[in-house]
């Protein structure tokens, strides 16, 4: 099961399949406790996780990323239907317009499929995006096989 990207028009799509019940994988990603173990890219070392799991709820994540520092995504739940969506904001930065992450979960035979959709991309960050969901998305599948980020 590996990692699908694909750029066009601003919009960032990544695709995996995992062999977990829907239930199993949502959680994953509206549970702090979880979030902090499998989210942010490849060099990210720690997070730490705030999330208000319902329609208008926070979704924050601070990570400090090695040889960078800290870095923190804070954005609201605009769409919120366990276990098959989740939409949240993501606000402008210095180095982009406001954005929206769409998540949506599937239940496939042996798994479900997730498919995430981040709009308002920057051609000059789909790389660096892409790249870091590609490795958030490995992470999470860790974590599902058991591995634990040690805070």
């Amino acid at each position: 099961m590996q990692v699908e990207t694909e750029f066009a028009d601003g919009v960032l799509t990544v695709r995996r399949d995992f062999p977990h019940a829907i239930d199993e994988v949502f959680a994953a990603w509206i549970d702090a406790a979880k979030t902090t173990h499998w989210w942010g890219c490849a060099n990210t070392t720690r997070v730490v996780s705030e999330v208000e799991p319902k329609l208008g709820g926070r979704y924050k994540h601070r990570m400090t990323i090695a040889k960078v520092g800290d870095y923190a995504i804070d954005g609201r739940i605009i769409e919120y239907a366990p276990p098959h969506k989740l939409a949240y904001t993501m606000p402008a930065t210095e180095f982009s317009y406001a954005m929206r992450v769409t998540v949506t979960f599937e239940a496939i035979a042996g798994g479900t499929r997730v498919t995430l959709q981040q709009t308002q991309l920057p051609d000059e960050l789909q790389d660096v995006v892409g790249a870091g969901w590609t490795a958030s998305f490995n992470r999470l599948a860790r974590y599902f096989d058991g591995g634990r980020r040690v805070a």
